[in-house]
């Protein structure tokens, strides 16, 4: 069936982005401990929660519903610097959205050792979603940062590696953006997963857009409609959900990153 493929690229997605948790939750946190170090230590009870789990000691529902939340909690682009920190907190975003990444794989380690992968996944869509939404606010606030400190400097131009470093975070953009538009807009998904995968990656489009040159949004709206039309040849997607998205996507503002590599494109070779 079409709509089993298309979530079968959502779970390469997921993959790729790669005891409880309980103690971790529950825990006092140590005193002065940072967003960042509470968000370590969350991935490291995930891990941990991860690597007891096999098909010979499956997570129960609830061990997985608090790994779904504490994956969440990891994957919130509140946690991000923002877009004015300067280059100095690049660090520490990178760590950040490493520590997403290695949430959202720990969380399809544990589906695995169910037996069945796709449907839990399924079932915990929202967190997918959530490391997917982080994966897309972390390449578009790198792009930002990097794009504001090369602007405010003379000549205001990227060197070539910085171009080729850019354009590869960049080119992240389109298959982590289709992943969060389905998401949304997969009617086999809880609707309630779906909503709040919709809140809370409107604002992340609406900057991951900002950030992005001509030719990255023709291959991010490209990356949508190839995603989508199989489930929607079949009447499982919901449009007014995914409209508003690609609403998003379509806009016109070009942040700096937009105009870096907007310009870059302009050049011949």
């Amino acid at each position: 069936m079409d709509v089993v493929r298309s979530f079968g690229r959502r779970l390469c997605m997921a993959v790729v982005l790669l005891g409880s948790a309980a103690p971790a939750m529950a825990a006092d946190p140590p005193a002065n401990e940072t967003p960042l170090q509470l968000q370590q230590r969350r991935v490291d009870a995930l891990r941990a929660a991860a690597d007891a789990a096999s098909p010979t000691n499956q997570p129960d529902r609830d061990a997985l519903v608090r790994a779904m939340i504490v994956v969440m909690a990891v994957a919130d682009p509140a946690l991000l610097p923002d877009a004015t920190a300067g280059l100095t907190a690049l660090p520490d975003l990178r760590t950040l959205c490493a520590n997403s990444a290695h949430a959202g794989a720990h969380l399809v380690r544990m589906a695995r050792a169910t037996g069945d992968t796709e449907g839990m996944l399924a079932r915990m869509s929202v967190a997918v979603d959530g490391t997917m939404i982080m994966a897309t606010a972390c390449s578009a606030r790198q792009l930002d940062i990097q794009s504001r400190a090369i602007l405010a400097r003379p000549g205001k131009q990227p060197t070539a590696e910085e171009l080729t470093a850019m354009k590869k975070e960049a080119d992240t953009l389109p298959r982590n953006i289709a992943g969060i538009v389905l998401g949304a807009s997969l009617t086999d998904l809880n609707p309630n997963s779906r909503a709040r995968t919709a809140l809370d990656g409107l604002p992340v489009l609406v900057e991951a857009t900002a950030a992005m040159p001509p030719a990255t949004k023709a291959a991010t709206l490209e990356a949508v409609r190839q995603i989508l039309d199989p489930p929607d040849r079949d009447g499982h997607i919901d449009h007014e959900a995914r409209d508003v998205l690609l609403q998003a996507l379509k806009g016109s503002e070009c942040a700096a990153a937009c105009e870096l590599l907007g310009a870059a494109e302009g050049r011949p070779g």
